[in-house]
């Protein structure tokens, strides 16, 4: 259990410091842009959207990690790398559909993974908010 709470730690880490970064980058390339400009709201999304998808991806080589090392179980038969990729993005998302699920005590990073996606979109979200609604405003 110690090991899976310590690749689950370092998942969550790595995914908190990629997000920072990916927004970072946003501020600084947005910065260069003056008024309105379409291609900053073209931009900001598509950044944040693979942000968001290498997060999934960093929680599924966690869990392609802990499964090929016998820490964890999923509820299918030998899942490949794309079954674990998906119910990581299902999880992320918290969308959760059930068809592939962890048993066992390895479902902790499952909790963790879904509280990480909500919180990071919601940092999206809320970042994308401040900066449309400040350049909307500053020059509309």
């Amino acid at each position: 259990m110690l090991n899976i709470t310590l690749i689950t730690a370092l998942a969550a880490i790595l995914s908190i410091g990629l997000h920072f970064t990916a927004l970072l980058l946003t501020t600084k390339i947005l910065a260069s842009f003056h008024g309105i400009h379409p291609v900053t709201i073209v931009f900001s999304l598509l950044l944040a959207v693979i942000a968001h998808l290498l997060e999934i991806f960093i929680f599924a080589i966690a869990l392609q990690f802990m499964l090929s090392h016998g820490m964890i179980t999923f509820s299918i038969n030998a899942p490949s790398f794309f079954d674990i990729f998906y119910f990581s993005g299902t999880t992320y998302t918290t969308v959760g559909y059930g068809d592939i699920v962890l048993v066992g005590t390895g479902r902790t990073i499952a909790v963790v993974e879904s509280l990480m996606g909500l919180v990071l979109i919601a940092w999206t979200a809320s970042f994308t908010y401040y900066e449309m609604n400040r350049r909307w405003t500053r020059k509309a």
